[in-house]
C-alpha cells in the first residue's frame, strides 16, 4: 500500500501538469480571440472556439450563425488583414511554446494556412485505378481493405474496401474514413448489421440524412445529392464519393482533396503529396522495385515503350509488396464488422489470378472504348484507366469531380445576436448574400437547416419548432425534408452496440465529456425509446 501512494501522486502531478499546460495553451490563445471577434463577435467567438477544440482534438461548439460553413471555410471569410494579425501571434506563440503547447500550436498554423493554401486531389475509381496526389496513376488490382490516406497529425484517414468482382477485377465497395474525430463509413452493398436500407454509418450507428447538409460533432460535415456524398473535414480536406454499379454490384469512386502545406506526414495508397511522382510508391525495406516505374501504368509516355510483360511484374508487385504496407489490421482498422468478422474476412492476397493490361485488348475495342472516354471529357494520364474500365467491364467514363469552393462569391450579412444553427434547429435561410455567378459552377446549396436532423428512432419533429416530441412507434423515421432539396434514400440514426466514446450521437443534443476523443470516435450510447437491437458490430480502432 505504501509503494502505491508515491505512484499516485505521480499520476496526479501529471495530470495536474497537463491541466497547467493546456490552461496556458488557453491563455496564450486569447489574443487571436479577441482578433477574431474583433472582426465578427458571433461568427469570430465560434471560430476561435473551434480551432482551440481542434486542436484539443475536441467536439466543437454549436454554430451560431445561420451559415453551414466549417472552421477552414468561415476560416476563408476572414478578411486577410486579420488572419496576417492572427498569423504573427500564432507564429510567436509556436516559437515559445514547450513541446506539449507545440502540438496545439502546430495544429493552429495548420488551420490558418489553409485560406492561401492550394489543393492537390487524388482518387480510386472503376477497377480501381489511382491517381496519387502527385499525379502518379496505376492499376491496383487487389483484394482487402487499404489506407488510402492518412495524416495521424490532423486526426485524418480515409480506409478503402476492395471486394472481387470476378478472379481478374475488383472494384471499391466500402469506405471507412475518420473526419477530425468522427468515424464515417459508406458500405455500397453487404451491411455489417441487418439494416439493408442504409449505407451510412457514423461511428457506428446507421444514419439517415434528409437535407442537404448534416453537421458532424468534430466539425466535418455530410452532404448527399443524387448517389454523391461529398465528406468535408473541420480543417478543409475533401471527400467526394460517388456510388455506381457494374454488372454484378454497387461499387465507389472516391476522389480526395488535400493541403499539402504544412502536411509533411500523409502516407497511404494515394502517395504523400509532397510534389514528386518518383518516392510513392517506396516500399519500406524492399530494394527489390521492378524497374518498371508505377507511375507509368496509365497515360505515361514510358509505358508505351515498356513491353506487356514487364508491366505486369510490376502490377505484381504494386499487388503483393506496395499493397502489404498499407493493408489494414484490427487494431487499425476504422470499419464495422458483423459478428465473427474482421479485416481477415475481406483479405486475399493471392488476388487477381491473372493481370490484366490494356494491351491485351483487340485494337478495335481499344479504339471503341477511347472514343467513349473522350466523348466524356477523360484525357491525360486517366485516359488508360478509362479505356481498360470501358473494354473490360463496360464501366461508364468518370471524370474527375469539381469540389466547389462553397466560399467564393459570397458576402457574409451582419448577424447582431447568435442563431441557433445545429441539426434540427429554427434558421430557415442562410444570411449570404451570392456577388456572382461563374458560368456553368455549381452555386452554393440554400438550406433550411430545419430540416437538417437525424433523429433518434421513437421520436417526431415539430414541424412548426423542430424540436423532437415523444413518438409511441419504433419504427425507424427520418426528419421531413425540405421540399425544395432532392430526398435521398439513405440515412438514419439507429441506436447499436459499439464502442463507447465522448462523441455527440447524431441527432442528439448531450453535453460533451470533458475527457479529449478518441482518433476513431465511436459514440456513446445514449438512451432513446427501446426499440429492437441489431447484431453486434466490431468498430476497428482508428
Amino acid at each position: 500500500m505504501k509503494k502505491l501512494v508515491p505512484s499516485i501522486a505521480i499520476v496526479l502531478l501529471s495530470i495536474s501538469s497537463l491541466n497547467a499546460q493546456s490552461d496556458r495553451f488557453t491563455q496564450d490563445f486569447q489574443p487571436i480571440r479577441a482578433e477574431l471577434t474583433k472582426w465578427d463577435p458571433i461568427r469570430g467567438e465560434w471560430l476561435a472556439s473551434s480551432m482551440l477544440s481542434i486542436a484539443k482534438k475536441e467536439p466543437i461548439p454549436d454554430r451560431t450563425f445561420p451559415e453551414n460553413f466549417t472552421p477552414a471555410e468561415m476560416m476563408k471569410m476572414v478578411p486577410e488583414s486579420n488572419r496576417t494579425a492572427i498569423q504573427k501571434i500564432a507564429s510567436t506563440n509556436t516559437q515559445n511554446a514547450d513541446s506539449s503547447s507545440r502540438v496545439n500550436w502546430n495544429s493552429i498554423n495548420t488551420q490558418l494556412s489553409r485560406p492561401s493554401c492550394k489543393p492537390v486531389q487524388g482518387r480510386t475509381y472503376g477497377d480501381p485505378h489511382l491517381s496519387s496526389f502527385d499525379g502518379a496513376s496505376y492499376s491496383f488490382q487487389t483484394v482487402g481493405e487499404f489506407v488510402l490516406m492518412r495524416s495521424a497529425s490532423q486526426n485524418m484517414e480515409i480506409q478503402a474496401r476492395q471486394q472481387p468482382q470476378s478472379d481478374d477485377f475488383s472494384l471499391n465497395t466500402a469506405l471507412a474514413m475518420n473526419v477530425g474525430g468522427d468515424r464515417i463509413c459508406i458500405y455500397a452493398n453487404e451491411k455489417p448489421d441487418n439494416i439493408s436500407n442504409c449505407a451510412l454509418r457514423l461511428n457506428g450507428s446507421p444514419l439517415y440524412i434528409t437535407s442537404s447538409v448534416y453537421y458532424l460533432p468534430h466539425g466535418g460535415t455530410i452532404r448527399y445529392s443524387m448517389n454523391d456524398y461529398v465528406v468535408t473535414w473541420p480543417t478543409g480536406e475533401v471527400a467526394t464519393i460517388d456510388v455506381r454499379r457494374s454488372s454484378q454490384m454497387n461499387f465507389l469512386n472516391v476522389s480526395v482533396q488535400v493541403y499539402p502545406c504544412a502536411q509533411n506526414d500523409l502516407e497511404g495508397l494515394l502517395g504523400n503529396a509532397n510534389g514528386s511522382q518518383n518516392d510513392d510508391f517506396d516500399v519500406r525495406g524492399n530494394t527489390n522495385r521492378p524497374a518498371y516505374m508505377a507511375f507509368s501504368s496509365f497515360g505515361n509516355s514510358q509505358m508505351q515503350q515498356a513491353s506487356n510483360d514487364m508491366e505486369k511484374e510490376y502490377l505484381a508487385f504494386l499487388a503483393r509488396d506496395y499493397a502489404r504496407q498499407f493493408r489494414v489490421t484490427p487494431i487499425t482498422s476504422l470499419f464495422d464488422y458483423g459478428i465473427g468478422q474482421s479485416t481477415f474476412t475481406y483479405t486475399d492476397e493471392s488476388f487477381p489470378r491473372v493481370h490484366r493490361t490494356v494491351n491485351d485488348l483487340s485494337p478495335d475495342r481499344q479504339t471503341a472504348a477511347r472514343v467513349k472516354c473522350e466523348e466524356n471529357g477523360i484525357r491525360g494520364d486517366e485516359l488508360k484507366g478509362c479505356i481498360f474500365d470501358q473494354a473490360y467491364l463496360e464501366i461508364p467514363p468518370s471524370p474527375r469531380p469539381l469540389v466547389v469552393d462553397r466560399t467564393n462569391n459570397i458576402v457574409l450579412s451582419r448577424i447582431d445576436r447568435p442563431v441557433n444553427n445545429v441539426n434540427g434547429g429554427n434558421v430557415t435561410k442562410e444570411t449570404v448574400i451570392p456577388t456572382s455567378r461563374d458560368n456553368g459552377q455549381p452555386q452554393p446549396i440554400q438550406q433550411n437547416p430545419e430540416t437538417n436532423r437525424a433523429k433518434p428512432v421513437g421520436a417526431e419533429v415539430n414541424p412548426t419548432s423542430g424540436t423532437l416530441k415523444p413518438s409511441n412507434s419504433t419504427k425507424p423515421t427520418s426528419v421531413e425534408s425540405n421540399p425544395t432539396v432532392e430526398k435521398p434514400i439513405e440515412f438514419e440514426m439507429k441506436p447499436t452496440s459499439t464502442k463507447p466514446t465522448n462523441t455527440k450521437p447524431a441527432g442528439i443534443e448531450v453535453k460533451p465529456s470533458s475527457s479529449k476523443p478518441s482518433g476513431s470516435g465511436t459514440t456513446t450510447p445514449v438512451n432513446t425509446t427501446p426499440v429492437k437491437t441489431t447484431p453486434t458490430m466490431k468498430g476497428g480502432k482508428g
